[in-house]
């Protein structure tokens, strides 16, 4: 079973950056998630490699947790939680 098969079994609010270049990925991530209650979980779609990075440094900062992260393909597929009260 593909990690793209378990997101489906898993309540999770998608966002798909694909195509899109830093620092929008990152910057549409920070107003999803800041919609979220604590518990609730984002997957992120992007296709921009650099996100990665952009990525490990805003759960560092914020506290919002990094559930998993694969890429299939193109694209890279990050599954966040937040920690948001």
């Amino acid at each position: 079973m593909s990690n793209i098969n378990i997101i489906d079994q898993i309540s999770a609010r998608q966002l798909d950056t694909s195509g899109l270049r830093c620092p929008v990925p990152i910057m549409r991530t920070k107003r999803e998630i800041s919609k979220l209650t604590s518990g609730e979980k984002l997957l992120v779609i992007a296709t921009d490699p650099s996100f990665k990075v952009d990525c490990l440094v805003f759960i560092r900062q914020t506290g919002h947790m990094l559930l998993n992260s694969w890429q299939e393909g193109d694209k890279f597929y990050y599954l966040l939680q937040s920690t948001a009260n």
